[in-house]
This record gives structure tokens, sequence and C-alpha cells, in this order.
């Protein structure tokens, strides 16, 4: 009996301390925030179904002199928008991936999440003439995890893919006070391309640079740097990926 309890006990310890290696894995993968020791946030916006707001909070942005994440969906970036989405760029706005259709990646198969990716970072290549390496991807809903709870062909496809982090958030709110309230150190905060985003924003931010608060990109705040910019355009091929 004694041996038996003694096993038990062992076996309790390694279920308890197996999950924590996993959890700790997982929490180096999937960032819902940076450092709290600086005075810095990360404003993102999600999307773009309604492009003309992004460019209304891009404006926004530039007039209060502060830069922050946008997370289009791949299906949003249009080659008519070439010019707005540099002016982006040239204020500093950092440029990341959102998949490229607005829909829970968890359950699809490694190859159809990789050409998803992969035709979104061809896609902002294409509309800009040049290539724009994308550092962060968010997927929608923020879903990382597969049909079966563990999201292992999911994180493996993206981990793949060149990806070293999923970007989530530990802020999403639309009325200014709850924001104001949630926000602090090293916050992630979503955002979508609609009114009712904008809005709070333009009553938050204000109030937030008065509190000291450092508005930066998603990859400054997680110490990413810059995005590397070069001629070749990356092209999505499948065979690439095939049998890997």
């Amino acid at each position: 009996m004694k041996k038996l309890i003694h096993w038990l006990l062992m076996l309790s310890m390694l279920s308890f301390l197996l999950p924590a290696g996993a959890a700790e894995e997982e929490l180096k993968f999937v960032v819902r925030n940076g450092s709290r020791e600086e005075k810095k946030i990360a404003l993102t916006v999600d999307d773009f179904f309604d492009t003309s707001w992004g460019w209304k909070i891009r404006d926004m942005w530039h007039d209060f002199g502060i830069t922050g994440t946008f997370f289009p969906l791949g299906m949003s970036i249009l080659p008519e928008d070439r010019e707005e989405w540099q002016r982006a760029i040239d204020d500093g706005i950092e440029i990341g991936s959102h998949n490229w259709g607005h829909y829970k990646m968890g359950s699809s198969d490694d190859l159809s999440i990789l050409s998803s990716l992969g035709r979104t970072q061809q896609t902002l290549d294409a509309v800009l003439g040049y290539h724009y390496q994308i550092h962060c991807f968010r997927p929608p809903f923020g879903n990382t995890t597969d049909e079966k709870g563990d999201g292992t062909v999911f994180h493996r496809a993206v981990k793949f893919f060149g990806y070293s982090h999923i970007i989530l958030w530990d802020v999403s709110q639309t009325d200014p006070e709850m924001a104001l309230r949630k926000a602090k150190n090293g916050s992630i905060l979503l955002f979508h391309t609609r009114k009712k985003d904008y809005d709070c924003m333009q009553a938050i931010i204000p109030r937030l640079l008065e509190e000291g608060f450092q508005m930066v990109t998603v990859s400054d705040l997680l110490g990413f740097g810059p995005n590397e910019i070069s001629e070749e355009l990356y092209v999505y091929r499948k065979e690439d990926y095939q049998g890997r």
C-alpha cells in the first residue's frame, strides 16, 4: 500500500509539472501583453472590413504623434489602397497579419493554414510593390486551438511559416472609462475599424499620454525589431510547404 501511495504521489507530481511546462511554452508563443515594467502600450486595429475607418484611425494617430499596429485581413488589402497603406507605414504604423479571411483557423489542416498566411504576405507585398516582412500574427477571434483543444496542428503551422509569437490582447473595450481602467504597463489594446472604436481611441489617447504612456507598435512593445524591407516580393508556393 505504501508503494502504491508513493507511485500515486509521483504520478500526481508529474501530471502537475508537465502541464506547467506546456503552459510556460504556450505563454512564450501566445502573447497577451508586453513588459509590465515599462510604461508602453500597443494600440492594435483588426479586420479592416471598413477601410475608411482604418484611414481615419491612421490620421488620428498621426495627429496625436503616436503609432500602433494594424492587423488587416489579407482580403482587405486592395491594390487601389496602395497609397493609403504606404502612408500608414510612412507614419511608423506596423502592418501585421490577421489571416486571409475572418474564420476560426484552429480546425484547419496545416497546409490550409500555411496557404492563408502565405496569401496574406503575398498580397501585402504585391500591393506595396516591395517585400514587407510581417512580424506579428493575430488569428481571427483570437482562436488558437483546434477542435481537439490543444492547437497542435495550428501552432506547428504558424511556427513553420516563421512567426515566433501569436499576438492576442489583454484589453478589449470600446467604453473609454473601462478601457482606461484596464490599461496598464505593457497592455495590448484591441480595436476594430468601426466608429465606436475610433471614438474610444479619440477619448483615451489624450488621457493615456497625460499619464505618461508611450504608444508603440507590437514589435516595439515586444522587442522584435523593425520590419525588414527588400525588393524581392514574397510569393506563396504550395510545393514549398509540402512534405515538410
